[in-house]
């Protein structure tokens, strides 16, 4: 079987993460939804379908895997949308010949062959976006969630990790670390590699927590499932991590962190309220920044994505930051703030709302632009620090975006 997981055009909904990364490369719960969607599948070859801006960055994370190509002579192929949240991959399985399957009337999934792969086929090599409702095959209904927006992944991180958990620790022992504090400890992975030091109390009862390789956990944290802790992330004293929270690999986390999705490499490192908020990777949150997630009137959160204010239909909405962004001490985010990538940002003072990609400055001082060779002088600072480096398609990449944020 030969599998395709492709980007259709709603990616431009999911702004600004997914101005540096195809939409499948978005986190949530313990992996991206491409390893979610690949995972049953081990037997598959994979081609990844990108846009033709995002073509050779994905190469470079993705050596081994072919990006917008075929083998010779396929004559199936079964097409995934990249936006595609599964209560159960295992569905996919069960994907018969010349059938789809479609989420909110939408196909999310199509296995194609004959003279229905001439259209696909050429546009994933074309690096263009497409959709398949066109496909005149039976449709079946799947159980899961067509990513829409990024609050959908905060809504659904929960539960995502929830069942990333019980997929992960098939078969795994009970963890047991001296002078932890674990609560329903059949709720609770902590891997042996990881550092937990005393007083740090861990608690499964309301959902899961999986503490990965190499975690440094300092002493009076707690954590409040489902929560997920990744590879190398160092969680800093007197911590709270609570329910709905994945932080990814390589962050360094303190204060009050609650149902929020952080990305790899990423510093929350001080004091500080962040919730339902979602941050992408390299982004450095100042001591003292806290976002609201709950207006005063308790109201419903509007959030203007890719120019268009959004009724978000939820209550608790709080921040999305994109990669490479920064913020001082003290900086103040209200409820459904969207920051673009390459921010640098300070003041007490309540930002505004929507903040384009490359923008320097504040409330109170006002707002310019961020000049690229600074802003792409200071990725490489902050990258070299972690033993990580800017490639020259992540510049290339950077300077296209910058064009196409200043006009």
């Amino acid at each position: 079987m030969h599998i395709c997981i492709y980007e259709d055009s709603g990616c431009n909904n999911l702004l600004p993460m997914a101005y540096v990364r195809p939409v499948y490369d978005l986190f949530c719960g313990m992996i991206s939804i491409q390893e979610k969607l690949i995972r049953n599948f081990p037997q598959a070859s994979l081609t990844l379908h990108t846009r033709s801006v995002l073509e050779k960055v994905v190469r470079d994370r993705y050596p081994d895997c072919l990006v917008n190509e075929f083998p010779a002579g396929l004559e199936e192929i079964v097409f995934i949308n990249g936006r595609t949240l599964l209560n159960s991959e295992t569905e996919l399985n069960k994907l018969g010949k010349n059938q789809s399957f479609i989420i909110n009337d939408t196909v999310v999934a199509a296995r194609l062959s004959g003279a229905e792969l001439t259209m696909p086929v050429e546009t994933v090599q074309n690096g263009i976006t497409f959709d398949l409702d066109g496909t005149a095959f039976e449709k079946q209904k799947i159980d899961g969630v067509l990513v829409e927006y990024i609050w959908d992944l905060i809504q659904a991180n929960g539960d995502q990790i929830r069942s990333d958990f019980a997929l992960a620790t098939q078969g795994s022992e009970e963890s047991a670390i001296d002078d932890v504090t674990v609560i329903h400890n059949q709720n609770v992975f902590i891997d042996k590699t990881a550092e937990i030091m005393p007083q740090v109390v861990v608690d499964g009862s309301d959902g899961p927590v999986f503490i990965d390789r190499n975690v440094v956990i300092q002493p009076h944290v707690y954590i409040q499932g489902p929560v997920y802790i990744g590879p190398s992330v160092l969680i800093k004293a007197g911590a709270q991590i609570y329910s709905g929270s994945s932080i990814a690999e390589g962050c360094k986390i303190g204060g009050e962190v609650n149902n929020s999705i952080i990305l790899p490499w990423s510093n929350k490192a001080h004091s500080g309220y962040l919730g339902s908020s979602y941050v992408g990777s390299w982004v450095n949150i100042g001591a003292g920044t806290d976002n609201s997630n709950l207006k005063n009137n308790y109201g419903v959160v509007k959030v203007t994505v890719n120019g268009e204010v959004i009724d978000t239909g939820l209550q608790f909405m709080g921040l999305i930051m994109g990669d490479h962004s920064k913020c001082g001490i003290n900086t103040t985010f209200n409820t459904g703030t969207n920051v673009g990538i390459n921010c640098n940002l300070y003041g007490s003072a309540m930002h505004e709302k929507h903040i384009p990609s490359f923008t320097w400055g504040s409330a109170s001082d006002g707002y310019t632009t961020y000049k690229l060779e600074k802003a792409l002088s200071v990725n490489k600072i902050v990258m070299s620090r972690r033993k990580k480096s800017l490639t020259k398609n992540d510049e290339e990449l950077l300077q296209n975006i910058f064009q196409l944020t200043i006009g």
